[in-house]
């Protein structure tokens, strides 16, 4: 460092560590949430290896998402440490005071407590086993795919995005009475509602063809997502 007393009271670096730690088990601690939801029955988008799951203690039926669990907890143990340091720093005149030797457990707990989360994650990852139908049926569901109707209606129809959005309402509010889906519509219910809809329309009603549709620069399309993590691969490779 250029200044001597710079040198002798910076701990910058150990709060800088501990920042990059909180944020990365933040992040660990929400796909974590996603793991726990994902994993319930009433999801059930995902099956967790026994490896990290354990059983109930009353419920012999019942896998608990422990690992998950405890990863979506270690954010508290981080933050706080980043925060103990910060407290001890605040008040500090410049060079050095015996209060600087409290950076040591806040660095080490936090190093040790990411690294954990880190390697549980990996390999909770690499071992879980995803549904799709499970996915695929519920991407389906609350008339997903009205935004895409709408968007068809502007596209196709030449329709004022104001009144699209009016004649897509009406399609599913008569979708909800009927107790189907957009697609399971007849051409003659979505006519008798506005008669500019052709039978094009139903190429835009499936989850397939929706998802499929976002080509921009970080859309759901398929090839979007492989490349995306084709990229991920490369960069991530030597590190």
């Amino acid at each position: 460092m250029a200044n001597a007393m710079d040198a002798v009271s910076a701990r910058d670096f150990a709060v800088e560590f501990m920042s990059a730690a909180s944020i990365c088990a933040t992040h660990l601690s929400r796909l974590a949430e996603e793991i726990v939801i994902w994993s319930t029955d009433r999801f059930a988008f995902i099956s967790l290896s026994d490896a990290y799951a354990t059983g109930s203690s009353i419920m012999p039926q019942k896998r608990n998402p422990d690992a998950a669990e405890l990863i979506r907890a270690k954010p508290g143990r981080i933050m706080g440490d980043m925060v103990a340091l910060l407290t001890v720093l605040k008040g500090l005149p410049l060079a050095y005071g015996k209060d600087m030797q409290e950076d040591k457990e806040g660095v080490f707990n936090a190093l040790d407590s990411l690294s954990l989360c880190l390697a549980a994650m990996t390999g909770m990852m690499e071992k879980l086993t995803p549904v799709p139908e499970r996915m695929l049926a519920a991407a389906g569901k609350g008339f997903s795919t009205a935004t895409d109707l709408a968007d068809w209606l502007v596209r196709k129809a030449d329709v004022p995005f104001r009144d699209a959005h009016h004649i897509t309402g009406a399609l599913v509010a008569l979708a909800e009475k009927s107790g189907c889906d957009l697609a399971d519509l007849t051409l003659a219910d979505m006519q008798n509602v506005d008669a500019r809809i052709t039978d094009d329309v139903f190429s835009v009603l499936s989850v397939e063809n929706s998802v499929a549709s976002r080509t921009s620069f970080g859309g759901t399309a398929p090839e979007n997502v492989r490349a995306a993590a084709q990229s991920w691969r490369a960069a991530l490779k030597d590190v």
